[in-house]
Protein backbone atom coordinates (compact mmCIF):
# COMPACT_ATOMS: atom_id res chain seq x y z
CA UNK A 1 0.00 0.00 0.00
CA UNK A 2 1.17 3.50 -0.74
CA UNK A 3 1.71 5.76 2.23
CA UNK A 4 0.57 9.22 1.26
CA UNK A 5 2.41 12.08 2.83
CA UNK A 6 2.35 15.78 2.53
CA UNK A 7 5.09 18.08 3.73
CA UNK A 8 2.74 20.46 5.52
CA UNK A 9 -0.99 20.45 6.10
CA UNK A 10 -2.62 23.24 4.10
CA UNK A 11 -5.70 24.20 2.14
CA UNK A 12 -5.94 23.77 -1.63
CA UNK A 13 -4.18 26.69 -3.28
CA UNK A 14 -4.66 28.48 -6.59
CA UNK A 15 -5.63 26.13 -9.43
CA UNK A 16 -3.36 28.12 -11.73
CA UNK A 17 -0.08 27.45 -10.08
CA UNK A 18 0.05 25.44 -6.88
CA UNK A 19 -0.89 21.81 -6.44
CA UNK A 20 -0.58 19.65 -3.35
CA UNK A 21 -2.52 17.24 -1.19
CA UNK A 22 -3.86 18.35 2.17
CA UNK A 23 -4.58 15.06 3.95
CA UNK A 24 -3.68 14.56 7.60
CA UNK A 25 -0.41 12.82 8.31
CA UNK A 26 0.31 9.98 10.70
CA UNK A 27 3.53 8.99 12.38
CA UNK A 28 5.21 5.65 11.76
CA UNK A 29 3.41 4.13 14.75
CA UNK A 30 0.04 5.36 13.46
CA UNK A 31 -0.24 8.20 15.95
CA UNK A 32 -1.36 11.57 14.70
CA UNK A 33 1.38 14.11 14.13
CA UNK A 34 0.80 17.50 15.73
CA UNK A 35 0.51 20.17 13.04
CA UNK A 36 2.26 22.78 15.17
CA UNK A 37 5.34 20.57 15.51
CA UNK A 38 5.32 20.03 11.71
CA UNK A 39 5.18 23.77 11.09
CA UNK A 40 8.01 24.39 13.55
CA UNK A 41 10.09 21.63 11.93
CA UNK A 42 9.66 23.06 8.46
CA UNK A 43 10.22 26.63 9.59
CA UNK A 44 13.62 25.53 10.88
CA UNK A 45 14.31 23.57 7.71
CA UNK A 46 13.35 26.52 5.50
CA UNK A 47 15.54 28.88 7.50
CA UNK A 48 18.49 26.50 7.12
CA UNK A 49 17.90 26.15 3.37
CA UNK A 50 17.80 29.92 2.92
CA UNK A 51 21.02 30.38 4.89
CA UNK A 52 22.76 27.67 2.88
CA UNK A 53 21.57 29.15 -0.41
CA UNK A 54 22.81 32.66 0.44
CA UNK A 55 26.11 31.17 1.64
CA UNK A 56 26.51 29.25 -1.62
CA UNK A 57 25.82 32.41 -3.62
CA UNK A 58 28.50 34.27 -1.67
CA UNK A 59 30.99 31.42 -2.07
CA UNK A 60 30.54 31.40 -5.84
CA UNK A 61 30.41 35.21 -6.14
CA UNK A 62 26.85 35.07 -7.48
CA UNK A 63 24.07 37.50 -6.60
CA UNK A 64 20.30 37.62 -6.67
CA UNK A 65 18.63 39.96 -9.18
CA UNK A 66 16.77 43.03 -7.92
CA UNK A 67 13.76 41.84 -5.94
CA UNK A 68 15.17 38.33 -5.85
CA UNK A 69 15.13 38.03 -2.07
CA UNK A 70 11.37 38.54 -2.05
CA UNK A 71 11.05 35.68 -4.54
CA UNK A 72 13.38 33.59 -2.39
CA UNK A 73 11.31 34.22 0.74
CA UNK A 74 8.07 33.40 -1.09
CA UNK A 75 9.38 30.09 -2.41
CA UNK A 76 11.15 29.09 0.81
CA UNK A 77 7.96 29.59 2.83
CA UNK A 78 5.84 27.57 0.40
CA UNK A 79 5.59 23.77 0.35
CA UNK A 80 4.14 21.75 -2.47
CA UNK A 81 4.50 22.37 -6.20
CA UNK A 82 4.47 25.92 -7.55
CA UNK A 83 4.79 27.64 -10.89
CA UNK A 84 6.54 30.96 -11.55
CA UNK A 85 3.14 32.48 -12.27
CA UNK A 86 1.80 31.39 -8.89
CA UNK A 87 4.76 32.89 -7.04
CA UNK A 88 4.47 36.15 -8.97
CA UNK A 89 0.76 36.34 -8.11
CA UNK A 90 1.51 35.57 -4.47
CA UNK A 91 4.14 38.30 -4.37
CA UNK A 92 1.77 40.81 -5.98
CA UNK A 93 -0.89 40.01 -3.38
CA UNK A 94 1.68 40.86 -0.72
CA UNK A 95 2.60 44.18 -2.32
CA UNK A 96 5.68 43.18 -4.34
CA UNK A 97 5.60 43.87 -8.09
CA UNK A 98 8.27 41.45 -9.30
CA UNK A 99 8.65 40.76 -13.04
CA UNK A 100 7.97 37.17 -14.09
CA UNK A 101 11.45 36.99 -15.62
CA UNK A 102 12.98 37.72 -12.21
CA UNK A 103 10.86 35.02 -10.57
CA UNK A 104 12.01 32.49 -13.17
CA UNK A 105 15.64 33.55 -12.75
CA UNK A 106 15.54 33.02 -8.98
CA UNK A 107 13.84 29.64 -9.36
CA UNK A 108 16.53 28.53 -11.79
CA UNK A 109 19.19 29.67 -9.32
CA UNK A 110 17.51 27.63 -6.58
CA UNK A 111 17.62 24.58 -8.84
CA UNK A 112 21.24 25.21 -9.79
CA UNK A 113 22.29 25.33 -6.14
CA UNK A 114 20.33 22.26 -5.07
CA UNK A 115 17.61 24.02 -3.07
CA UNK A 116 14.77 23.27 -5.52
CA UNK A 117 14.07 20.97 -8.40
CA UNK A 118 12.10 21.51 -11.60
CA UNK A 119 9.79 18.90 -13.04
CA UNK A 120 7.12 18.39 -15.67
CA UNK A 121 4.00 16.49 -14.63
CA UNK A 122 1.59 15.05 -17.18
CA UNK A 123 2.80 17.53 -19.78
CA UNK A 124 2.24 20.55 -17.54
CA UNK A 125 4.75 22.81 -15.89
CA UNK A 126 7.43 23.50 -15.21
CA UNK A 127 6.65 22.98 -11.53
CA UNK A 128 9.15 23.75 -8.80
CA UNK A 129 9.39 22.05 -5.42
CA UNK A 130 11.79 21.99 -2.49
CA UNK A 131 14.69 19.57 -2.77
CA UNK A 132 14.88 18.57 0.87
CA UNK A 133 18.10 16.71 1.68
CA UNK A 134 17.52 13.07 2.54
CA UNK A 135 13.92 13.14 1.29
CA UNK A 136 12.63 11.18 -1.70
CA UNK A 137 9.11 10.86 -3.02
CA UNK A 138 7.05 10.16 -6.12
CA UNK A 139 3.84 11.67 -7.49
CA UNK A 140 0.23 10.86 -8.28
CA UNK A 141 -1.15 13.34 -10.83
CA UNK A 142 -4.87 13.82 -11.53
CA UNK A 143 -5.51 14.49 -15.21
CA UNK A 144 -8.85 16.15 -14.40
CA UNK A 145 -8.08 18.80 -11.77
CA UNK A 146 -4.28 18.72 -11.81
CA UNK A 147 -3.96 17.77 -8.13
CA UNK A 148 -0.51 16.40 -7.26
CA UNK A 149 -0.16 13.94 -4.40
CA UNK A 150 3.29 13.14 -3.06
CA UNK A 151 3.81 9.62 -1.75
CA UNK A 152 6.65 7.56 -0.35
CA UNK A 153 6.82 3.77 -0.21
CA UNK A 154 9.95 1.89 0.85
CA UNK A 155 8.63 -1.35 -0.64
CA UNK A 156 8.42 0.36 -4.05
CA UNK A 157 12.07 1.42 -3.81
CA UNK A 158 13.03 -2.13 -2.83
CA UNK A 159 11.08 -3.53 -5.78
CA UNK A 160 12.72 -1.12 -8.22
CA UNK A 161 16.16 -2.04 -6.87
CA UNK A 162 15.34 -5.73 -7.35
CA UNK A 163 14.16 -5.17 -10.93
CA UNK A 164 17.32 -3.21 -11.71
CA UNK A 165 19.42 -5.97 -10.17
CA UNK A 166 17.82 -8.58 -12.42
CA UNK A 167 19.16 -6.55 -15.37
CA UNK A 168 22.55 -6.11 -13.64
CA UNK A 169 21.81 -2.39 -13.55
CA UNK A 170 23.01 -0.15 -10.74
CA UNK A 171 20.13 2.22 -9.82
CA UNK A 172 21.15 5.66 -8.62
CA UNK A 173 17.73 7.28 -8.39
CA UNK A 174 14.20 6.95 -9.69
CA UNK A 175 11.29 9.30 -10.31
CA UNK A 176 7.80 7.86 -10.69
CA UNK A 177 4.75 9.85 -11.81
CA UNK A 178 1.46 7.95 -11.81
CA UNK A 179 -1.17 9.64 -13.97
CA UNK A 180 -4.83 8.99 -13.24
CA UNK A 181 -8.02 10.41 -11.71
CA UNK A 182 -8.26 11.42 -8.05
CA UNK A 183 -11.18 10.22 -5.84
CA UNK A 184 -12.94 13.59 -5.93
CA UNK A 185 -12.91 13.71 -9.73
CA UNK A 186 -14.05 10.09 -9.97
CA UNK A 187 -17.10 10.97 -7.89
CA UNK A 188 -17.76 14.06 -10.01
CA UNK A 189 -17.58 12.21 -13.33
CA UNK A 190 -20.95 11.46 -14.90
CA UNK A 191 -21.68 8.12 -16.55
CA UNK A 192 -21.31 9.67 -20.00
CA UNK A 193 -19.55 12.74 -21.32
CA UNK A 194 -18.35 14.14 -24.65
CA UNK A 195 -15.04 12.72 -25.85
CA UNK A 196 -13.75 16.31 -25.90
CA UNK A 197 -13.78 16.31 -22.07
CA UNK A 198 -11.63 13.19 -21.72
CA UNK A 199 -8.09 13.84 -20.51
CA UNK A 200 -4.85 12.70 -22.02
CA UNK A 201 -4.11 9.11 -21.01
CA UNK A 202 -7.73 8.18 -20.31
CA UNK A 203 -9.31 5.09 -21.87
CA UNK A 204 -12.99 5.55 -22.70
CA UNK A 205 -15.74 3.53 -24.35
CA UNK A 206 -17.84 5.07 -27.12
CA UNK A 207 -21.52 4.81 -26.15
CA UNK A 208 -23.28 6.97 -28.74
CA UNK A 209 -22.94 9.59 -31.47
CA UNK A 210 -24.79 12.91 -31.38
CA UNK A 211 -26.01 14.34 -34.66
CA UNK A 212 -27.55 13.02 -37.85
CA UNK A 213 -26.82 10.06 -40.09
CA UNK A 214 -24.04 11.81 -41.99
CA UNK A 215 -22.24 12.56 -38.74
CA UNK A 216 -22.37 8.90 -37.74
CA UNK A 217 -21.19 7.77 -41.17
CA UNK A 218 -18.28 10.20 -40.99
CA UNK A 219 -17.21 8.92 -37.56
CA UNK A 220 -17.59 5.30 -38.66
CA UNK A 221 -15.45 5.98 -41.74
CA UNK A 222 -12.74 7.35 -39.44
CA UNK A 223 -12.64 4.04 -37.57
CA UNK A 224 -14.82 4.97 -34.60
CA UNK A 225 -17.75 2.76 -33.69
CA UNK A 226 -20.12 2.41 -30.75
CA UNK A 227 -18.82 0.06 -28.07
CA UNK A 228 -15.19 0.57 -29.03
CA UNK A 229 -12.60 1.49 -26.40
CA UNK A 230 -10.22 4.29 -27.39
CA UNK A 231 -7.28 5.91 -25.60
CA UNK A 232 -6.80 9.67 -25.60
CA UNK A 233 -3.25 10.42 -26.76
CA UNK A 234 -3.55 14.20 -26.94
CA UNK A 235 -6.32 16.49 -25.74
CA UNK A 236 -4.74 19.88 -26.52
CA UNK A 237 -4.59 21.09 -30.10
CA UNK A 238 -5.70 18.31 -32.44
CA UNK A 239 -7.59 15.64 -30.47
CA UNK A 240 -5.71 12.38 -31.07
CA UNK A 241 -7.02 8.98 -30.03
CA UNK A 242 -5.75 5.44 -30.33
CA UNK A 243 -8.46 3.30 -31.92
CA UNK A 244 -7.59 -0.28 -32.88
CA UNK A 245 -3.88 0.56 -32.59
CA UNK A 246 -4.22 3.39 -35.10
CA UNK A 247 -3.93 7.12 -34.38
CA UNK A 248 -6.96 9.15 -35.38
CA UNK A 249 -7.20 12.95 -35.38
CA UNK A 250 -10.58 14.40 -34.45
CA UNK A 251 -11.56 18.05 -34.43
CA UNK A 252 -12.79 19.48 -31.13
CA UNK A 253 -16.24 20.08 -32.58
CA UNK A 254 -16.52 16.51 -33.77
CA UNK A 255 -15.18 15.16 -30.48
CA UNK A 256 -18.09 16.91 -28.74
CA UNK A 257 -20.47 14.71 -30.74
CA UNK A 258 -18.92 11.47 -29.48
CA UNK A 259 -20.38 10.41 -26.12
CA UNK A 260 -18.15 8.17 -24.04
CA UNK A 261 -17.93 6.56 -20.61
CA UNK A 262 -14.85 5.80 -18.54
CA UNK A 263 -13.50 2.27 -18.75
Amino acid sequence: MFMFFNLRKKTEASQRGRRTEGDDRSGQDGAAVDDSSQVSCFDRLHKKEKEEFLSLLATTCATLPDGGEHVLDSFISTEGHVTPEYLRQNLAENGFDIPLSTVKEVLELLCRYGIAQKLMLNGTGPWYEHLHLGSSHDHLVCTKCGKIVEFEDESLTTYIDRLAGLQQFLPLAHKLNIVGICPACQQGTSHTMPLSLAAQGERVRIVSFEGGGRMKERLNSMGLSIGEVVEVLNSSGPFIVNARNSRIAIGKGLAQKVMVSLV
